[in-house]
């Protein structure tokens, strides 16, 4: 017999499946082709093109004129379930991504500026009928950033920016719904968008006109859902989520710090690399309303930890045309293995990425990169209720290809 707590329970199951998404999908580096090609090495003290609006809105300082860059970039997820039980599903999917910096000049010290950043939400699409169908069937999530931002050159070493950001984002999730072994499975859909907003400052740093250093901070972000669960099929589970008025979902996203230092070693190379933290802990803890009937209220620990990462990156300038750009990165795990999820199969990873900007004419320059996002083989067991069971298996060579197109005018 279903009891209002394993009602509340599934319900809770779906929005925090969205929760755990949007946390993979929010804080790519990925934003520009230069940073995919870096693997993000130098993110906050490179300040070499206008994707430092986002990166450390301070860098706008070095920028001369009005500068335009216009980034295409897709995703390609691959990796399959393998299951202990002998069945599995493929993972594999292909998302568009995409971005726009302008920058623009005002005077010696002032400079102002504008992004629009795809964050290149994340998205899973299991086989029909596979295992954890109770957990996720299919969720997508696309986010994008509307920043204005300016910044002040204090001196000739030290300049400070700041921009807000408008985060709008669009959520669409599936999952099966276990009416019992005498009913066909039904479907619940869970789908929404909203606005949310964060602050960005940066400061940077020249200690000479070789080597500078920048730090970036993001402010946290108060996230409301409201959806009004969709269900389809009949069955005792079916009918009393179709019962259900409305679900609330409460999240922070979190706040960031990230470190960076650039030293130009010589006029053919230059390297740099980053320190960085994330709050993730505090996002972790998602607040679910379900009004009624049953009126409930739930506050939920997914077991979430800050994250660290590290990165290091090369530049050689080949030539007058030629920039040769590489970095490597390593985040930490945002949750320990035995808490992991269908909903966001995660771990540690590294980052490889490989690329070069050609110089094309004094006013235009054109970038392109690829990176690997590699969490190799993943570890899943989980068992959250009777009603979404079991699932135990392996998301084997997972990995994360990411393939950059980036056109700068220099005006």
């Amino acid at each position: 017999m279903l009891t209002t707590r394993t009602l509340l329970s599934y319900l809770a199951l779906a929005a925090l499946t969205t929760a755990s998404l949007n946390a993979g999908g929010l804080y790519l580096y990925e934003l520009s082709t230069t940073e995919t090609s870096m693997a993000g090495a130098g993110w906050a003290a490179r300040a070499q093109d206008p994707t430092t609006v986002v990166t450390n809105p301070g860098g706008m300082s070095r920028l001369d004129g009005t500068q335009i860059q216009l980034t295409v970039q897709p995703l390609a997820i691959d990796t399959s379930f393998s299951s202990d039980s002998g069945g599995g599903s493929e993972l594999d999917s292909v998302l568009p991504g995409g971005s726009l910096f302008i920058t623009h000049k005002i005077d010696d010290q002032w400079s102002v500026g504008f992004s629009m950043a795809g964050f290149f939400g994340l998205g899973l699409d299991y086989d029909t009928g596979w295992e954890g169908r109770y957990y996720v069937d299919e969720i997508t999530l696309q986010s994008v950033g509307f920043q204005p931002t300016v910044s002040y050159k204090v001196n000739d070493q030290l300049s400070v920016g700041a921009g807000v950001t408008l985060i709008y984002t669009q959520f669409e999730q599936k999952m099966s719904v276990n009416n019992g072994p005498l009913e066909d499975d039904g479907k619940l859909k869970l789908d929404d968008n909203t606005h949310s907003t964060q602050v960005n400052l940066g400061i940077l740093y020249e200690l000479n006109e070789k080597t500078r250093v920048g730090l970036q901070y993001l402010s946290e972000s108060d996230v409301d859902l409201k959806t009004k669960p969709k269900v389809k099929g009949d069955g005792a589970t079916s009918n009393l989520l179709r019962n259900i008025g409305k679900v609330d979902l409460g999240m922070t996203l979190p706040q960031s710090v990230i470190f960076s230092a650039f030293h130009q070693i010589s006029d053919k190379w230059a390297v740099m690399g980053n320190i960085g933290w994330q709050e993730w802990s505090e996002f972790g803890k998602v607040d679910v309303d379900v009004y009624g009937p049953p009126n409930k209220s739930i506050t939920s620990d997914r077991g979430y930890k800050d994250t660290w990462n590290f990165a290091l990156g090369l530049q050689h300038q080949l030539n007058e045309q030629w920039r040769l750009n590489t970095g490597v990165a390593y985040d930490t795990e945002m949750v320990d293995e035995d808490d992991m999820t269908p909903d966001l199969p995660t771990s540690d990873s590294w980052r490889y990425g490989i690329g070069a900007t050609y110089q094309r004419s004094e006013n235009l320059d054109i970038s392109f990169g690829y990176e690997i996002i590699w969490y190799g083989d993943l570890d899943l067991d989980v068992n959250r209720s009777p009603l979404a069971g079991e699932v135990s298996g392996t998301y084997e060579n997972y990995a994360i290809h990411f393939f950059g197109f980036s056109f700068n005018w220099k005006l």
